[in-house]
């Protein structure tokens, strides 16, 4: 009787102690979450895949953040490295800026970006997965796997990272139903003691700096899209009024739509234009909805897509899928 009081005293303390090490590997985590959220600063780099159509597009991403008092300052440069191009999103208390430095071009709208929808490259977004996701701790820090959705890519429905043990960023990987790889990013460097100021926030000052980076990369015309809707293309033609040329594609099937793209030279001063409607939010840019009309910034060419037929996210698929493959 006495070996049997001896042993359920035993089980008793690994029981207890076991309890104990959750609670103090939960605690310890807990207390590196909250300093992490209180970093005021910081600038990462990664290296990011994405799959779309069938198409593999790599970008290096660098991201620089600052918060000063109420006001958070982003910016994101996703640099395209098959077509030595650069677009760069700036946040500001003025607004949101999209910036195409080989145009010397900004676009300037109203948006909650980037805090309205997950993304790969943004530290708080992972965070705040971190939080909600199943936590494994594993030998180099913390692996996180957590059910989410992208507004504008409805495959997405998990996404995988991996922090060390400082909380910093090593990988990401954004998931299908299938747990197929649709996004990857690979991190190579986050520091938080980084000196940054509002002047590298200033969009006009960001694209100033980086319209020498890049050349002026035009790509071949036209783009077709791969993603058609059951439709095929009917016609196409050139259209030249006041020295800009227009190429205009008519689609026509199941859904009707028609594209118009036009080329867009860089301008010798800074030309800024203010986008009104809806803002798309995607992986690797921003697109302009409005009644309608879908409008985004593709290699160097203004892509406007019409149709009464095509809901929202057909019209981002079809957009996205641009590219200079032909459809004869």
């Amino acid at each position: 009787m006495k070996k049997i009081y001896i042993g359920i005293a035993a089980a008793v303390v690994i029981v207890i102690a076991a309890l104990t090490f959750f609670k103090m590997k939960d605690s310890s985590l807990d207390k590196v979450i909250e300093k992490v959220k209180a970093y005021d600063k910081y600038a990462l780099t990664c290296n990011m895949e994405m799959v779309e159509n069938d198409e593999l597009k790599s970008y290096l991403v660098n991201v620089s953040y600052l918060k000063e008092k109420k006001n958070e300052y982003y910016k994101v440069e996703l640099y395209d490295k098959s077509l030595n191009q650069s677009q760069i999103i700036v946040k500001n208390p003025d607004g949101v800026f999209v910036l195409t430095p080989t145009l010397n071009q900004i676009f300037k709208f109203q948006s909650e970006w980037p805090n309205n929808s997950p993304k790969p490259y943004i530290y708080q977004s992972l965070i705040e997965l971190l939080e909600k996701g199943e936590v494994e701790k594993i030998k180099t820090g913390y692996q996180v796997k957590c059910e989410v959705t992208y507004p504008n890519d409805s495959r997405v429905v998990a996404q995988e990272i991996i922090f060390d043990k400082s909380l910093a960023p090593k990988q990401v990987t954004v998931l299908d139903k299938d747990e197929a790889e649709i996004i990857t990013a690979d991190f190579t460097d986050f520091k938080t003691d980084v000196k940054l100021g509002k002047d590298n926030f200033n969009e006009k000052k960001v694209l100033e700096k980086s319209t020498n980076e890049y050349s002026n990369v035009s790509s071949e015309l036209p783009l077709y899209p791969v993603a058609l809707m059951g439709s095929t293309l009917d016609s196409e033609k050139v259209s030249t009024i006041d020295g800009t040329t227009n190429h205009i594609l008519k689609f026509t099937g199941d859904k009707n739509f028609t594209v118009i793209e036009t080329p867009v030279t860089a301008s010798e001063e800074v030309a800024v234009e203010t986008v009104s409607g809806e803002v798309i939010d995607l992986v690797d840019g921003v697109a302009f909805y409005n009644d309608g009309q879908l409008m985004m910034m593709k290699s160097g060419v203004l892509c406007k897509l019409y149709s009464q037929d095509l809901n929202k996210d057909e019209m981002v698929n079809v957009i996205s899928s641009m590219q200079t493959s032909s459809l004869k």
